[in-house]
């Protein structure tokens, strides 16, 4: 017994329903731009920002954020 095949989708109809939908068109409301990029942290640095994220339980990433907020909002 064989593994059974999706059926085919006519090329333009699969174009139409995988592209991704505007954000702001699904929620009413503009949705704000993110930028992403790879940082490289020394070991210490990241440990105790690590550790910082545990002690408030929260992801790290939301403790790099707060700290950079808040020294962006003191330029």
């Amino acid at each position: 017994m064989g593994i059974p095949r999706k059926p085919l989708k006519d090329a333009d109809e699969f174009i139409k329903t995988a592209k991704a939908e505007d954000k702001e068109n699904q929620q009413g409301k503009e949705v704000p731009k993110v930028k992403k990029f790879l940082i490289e942290l020394p070991y210490d640095l990241w440990m105790k920002l690590k550790m910082k994220a545990i002690q408030e339980g929260k992801p790290l990433k939301d403790v790099i954020l707060e700290i950079l907020t808040k020294e962006a909002n003191k330029m």
